[in-house]
């Protein structure tokens, strides 16, 4: 196609599109700009633009560049922009820059940033706003952040907003915050949106959210802290053009983005944006050409979403990441304690054979095939229901869960359900075990089966009843109820993204209106062992960040060679792990960086025996994460893969108990291959075989080899189990109990529940030792007073000493009196953490020109303090510190000096 033919049948018409059609008064083609129609110039010499682009007033606003479609669309950047310079010369105005194919259109802002690829071109109001911010913008270093919104007393908040601010004025287009639950994701973007409003940056934002609830959080949040800003939801496919600030579901969104321009908004924020945007929405960060925030509280890297990918972090490092152990480290979220509580039926699962026989008689009345009862603890609410497994863990909620100021009902719980039908049954275990809390709707139900669903939440969240919501799905993420003090886990979660969500939210500091009292933790009841399927550690932390699968295979065989001895074994390893390389997607920008070593490996030359501590390196730390790039991944397929190959490690480590758990996945994997289908019959013996305990018996790697090769590509055809669930009315009770500590009051498993019983015992004192009422009452007490009080404390069972309550509450200074007054709450004591926490908050507040890097090399200094570092001028030049920056750059002489003078003033304890 030539490039009139290309005019012609395709740009004219992506012209159209957006407005711009052939008219004097709005669009010109062949535009003379150097030379003229009666100069005897060559006609080579004279500057013709394809098509100008005019503003309402009739002057230039954009130059368009056409190529026929058989050429590269920026081959004529050059060209362009020389139009620019000429029409800069002639009208005193500069253009925006458009190159187009017909295929690809590039829209430069030049000379202010590089071409990008758009959907389209920007109408006429589009481009005409855009030059209105070009030429008022502001320097985003120079506008201040209102603490109003965000950073007060959250310093981290500052830098994230200037984190963002110091991005886009580099030239980047998007990023990525990655902040636990709690920490303000939503304050931070209202600060972002007010800054960039204010600067000329932005003119109109659009916030994404995945779900309802959501976006009118959002909406309040919008309100709150920028109430004279217009702002509104998108519903019903109405948008208000008159709003500046946008709020919408991607659903609803998808209904009408293809009727706005390309350039209708300046800033797209997506709010948990590690789920949702990667298939089908993520067309509309696509559709426009705006900057892009992204917002979430777990970085992943799944293999069909990529955040990091999206948001332009191709080195797996957010703009921002604030997680959540730093957040309980600097005191802004609360931590966890966990109950693990699992009943006797989810642990030994329901058969028929080990039931009493009056149960099998009573199951057998009710018309039960007793064949029917087999199922393992793992199928419960999947294949089986118990109402006396759900009356257990409503029994063990109310036994455990944290209480409201009265001490007799639940404080705010949430139950987390499988589905509505195990919901119900839970309702139901309410109903039958706590009638009298029930008929004031102690517990209710929220999810989508029911109607009116978002009343009830908000009922949930102002109210005070309910007390407990029963959910699913709807409370999992992102709901802000800071008053949660107890979350059930009743069913097992498989995603450590939504794991972590899950447990944000009960993570929100909160202070009950009725005593006074804050939340300085909250209990998980965990029934389905989730924290040990996610290796948790005890400080909460998790073990690692999760793998992408094909990055997990990879490391997995790479392991398993170091361990193999040269042979036939070891080659076909090498020949694997080669392979994989060899199948990344040469063309990606984040591979061709590494091709060369690539291709070294890939020929699986460099696999030496043994493999050196720098190839090894190399693969496990440099090779291994590109594999997240692998495309065409077969899940089903490659998890078996995956299985045969740690069963292999297991084998060669002698890890026996890791080749029986794994086993018995193997082999649900084999059963779950339809045995009627032609390419499983073929190998039927082999699958009968494999199942069987004599494959299993005699396992060696040629086995293994052979299992993964014959049943790795069936895995495509393997199919879920389903069934009719069957309901059972057994009783049920807990079987095991274990605590596992978090927080700063346990220096052992049992501390806080020390402290609970102290608190209780001192308080039951009150009114029989007249010391205490005194103390309570403000008076000074004698010396003989306090050793009066002293041995009435040191008595059984408890033998309260003023040094066991200094280890109890972390205060190594503080007298018995003191201890006292602050457990009757009469005058809390500041921990050291808290005084060196504010007085650097304090400090960062008095400087409110430091730049985002700044702000986080007096946080590390903090860290150091908190951790009892007396600091030197030579130890702000040697890491941690270095890795933020040079302290000599970051800060003047007597910068410096005013640093050290108040780190030395807090590590005294001054």
């Amino acid at each position: 196609m030539t490039e009139a033919q290309t005019r012609q049948h395709q740009i004219d018409r992506l012209l159209a599109a957006s407005g711009w059609h052939l008219t004097p008064r709005n669009t010109v083609t062949e535009f003379l700009l150097k030379g003229s129609l009666d100069s005897a110039e060559e006609l080579e010499t004279r500057g013709f633009a394809d098509y100008v682009l005019l503003d309402d007033k009739e002057q230039p606003l954009a130059i368009v560049e056409a190529k026929r479609s058989s050429r590269d669309a920026i081959a004529g950047q050059q060209q362009v922009r020389e139009y620019a310079e000429l029409t800069q010369q002639r009208f005193g105005i500069v253009p925006f820059l458009y190159l187009t194919n017909g295929r690809e259109i590039w829209f430069w802002d030049w000379p202010h940033s590089p071409p990008r690829l758009v959907s389209g071109f920007h109408t006429r109001e589009d481009l005409q706003r855009l030059r209105f911010l070009r030429q008022y913008q502001q320097p985003l270093a120079g506008v201040f952040i209102s603490t109003s919104i965000a950073g007060y007393r959250r310093p981290y908040q500052v830098e994230a907003v200037k984190r963002v601010t110091e991005a886009l004025e580099s030239g980047q287009r998007r990023c990525l915050l990655v902040m636990a639950t709690g920490t303000g994701k939503t304050r931070v973007a209202a600060a972002i949106v007010d800054v960039l409003l204010r600067a000329r940056w932005a003119q109109r934002v659009l916030f994404l959210v995945d779900r309802r609830s959501l976006g009118r959080q959002a909406l309040g949040t919008f309100k709150e802290y920028l109430p004279h800003e217009p702002r509104t939801r998108i519903e019903g496919g109405t948008v208000d053009p008159d709003a500046r600030i946008h709020v919408t579901t991607y659903p609803s969104m998808m209904q009408v983005y293809q009727s706005l321009s390309t350039g209708y908004y300046d800033l797209i924020i997506a709010d948990e944006s590690h789920r949702s945007i990667y298939n089908r929405y993520r067309v509309l960060f696509e559709h426009f050409d705006a900057v892009q925030l992204g917002l979430t509280a777990t970085p992943t890297d799944f293999i069909d979403h990529n955040t990091f990918e999206l948001f332009n972090c191709p080195d797996g490092l957010p703009t921002f990441h604030y997680p959540f152990g730093k957040a309980v480290e600097e005191g802004y979220l609360v931590n966890y304690r966990v109950l693990e509580a699992k009943t006797k039926f989810q642990i030994t699962g329901i058969k028929a054979g080990a039931l009493p026989p009056e149960v099998l008689e009573q199951l057998q009345q009710q018309g039960v095939d007793l064949g029917d009862i087999d199922f393992e603890g793992s199928e419960l609410e999947r294949r089986v229901s118990n109402t006396g497994t759900n009356d257990a863990m409503v029994r063990e909620f109310m036994d455990k869960c944290r209480k409201d100021a009265t001490g007799t009902l639940p404080a705010k719980a949430i139950f987390f359900a499988m589905s509505h039908h195990h919901a119900k049954g839970l309702w139901e275990s309410f109903n039958r075990l706590y009638p009298n809390l029930q008929a004031r709707g102690m517990a209710q139900i929220i999810d989508s089966h029911m109607e009116r669903a978002e009343v009830l939440l908000d009922e949930f969240r102002f109210r005070d009843m309910p007390r407990v919501a029963i959910s699913v799905d709807m409370l999992d993420v992102g709901v802000d109820i800071p008053a949660v003090q107890t979350l059930v886990f009743a069913k097992p979660v498989y995603s450590q993204v939504k794991f972590w969500q899950m447990i944000g939210r009960g993570t929100r500091l909160w202070t009950d209106p009725a005593n006074g009292q804050a939340k300085e933790d909250f209990l998980i009841i965990d029934h389905w062992d989730n924290f040990a399927f996610f290796k948790m550690q005890p400080t909460g932390e998790r073990e690692h960040v999760s793998e992408p699968l094909p990055v997990r295979l990879f490391r997995t065989r790479l392991t398993k060679l170091t361990l193999l001895s040269p042979g036939a074994e070891r080659d076909e390893t090498i020949a694997r792990l080669a392979q994989m390389l060899a199948a990344l997607p040469a063309d990606l920008p984040v591979i061709r960086v590494h091709a060369d070593e690539l291709a070294h490996w890939s020929s699986g030359a460099g696999f030496e025996n043994p493999l050196t501590h720098e190839a090894l390196t190399t693969l496990q730390s440099t090779l291994a994460p590109l594999l997240r790039y692998l495309s065409d991944v077969q899940l089903a397929v490659m998890l078996f893969e995956l299985r045969v190959e740690q069963i292999a490690v297991a084998w060669l480590t002698g890890e026996v108990k890791e080749i029986e758990r794994l086993r018995e996945l193997v082999r649900q994997d084999l059963a779950r291959l339809p045995a009627n289908l032609r390419e499983v019959q073929a190998v039927e013996a082999t699958r009968t075989w494999a199942l069987s305990e004599g494959f299993w018996r005699a396992l060696d790697l040629g086995r293994l080899r052979q299992l993964r090769e014959v049943f790795a590509p069936l895995m495509v055809f393997r199919q879920m189990v389903s069934s009719e669930m069957i309901t059972l009315n057994l009783p049920d009770t807990i079987a095991q109990r274990r605590w596992i500590v978090y927080g700063p009051g346990g220096e052992g498993a049992f501390a806080p529940r020390y402290q609970e019983q102290v608190e209780a015992y001192v308080r039951t004192l009150v009114e029989e030792v007249p010391a205490l009422e005194k103390l309570r009452q403000g008076v000074v007490l004698t010396d003989d007073e306090q050793e009066s009080l002293s041995e009435v404390l040191n008595s059984p069972d408890l033998f309260i000493t003023e040094e066991t309550l200094r280890t109890v509450y972390e205060q190594p200074d503080a007298d018995l009196v003191a201890l006292l007054r602050h457990i009757l709450g009469i005058h809390r004591l500041p921990g050291r953490e808290q005084r060196i926490r504010a007085a650097f908050d304090a400090f960062i507040a008095d400087h409110p020109t430091f730049t985002a890097t700044q702000v986080q090399f007096i946080r590390t200094v903090r860290h150091a303090v908190l951790q009892g570092a007396q600091l030197s001028e030579d130890d702000l030049a040697q890491p941690p510190f270095s890795r933020v920056g040079p302290v000599a750059r970051l800060f003047s002489a007597s910068g410096v000096e005013e640093i050290l003078s108040l780190a030395q003033r807090l590590a005294d304890g001054n």
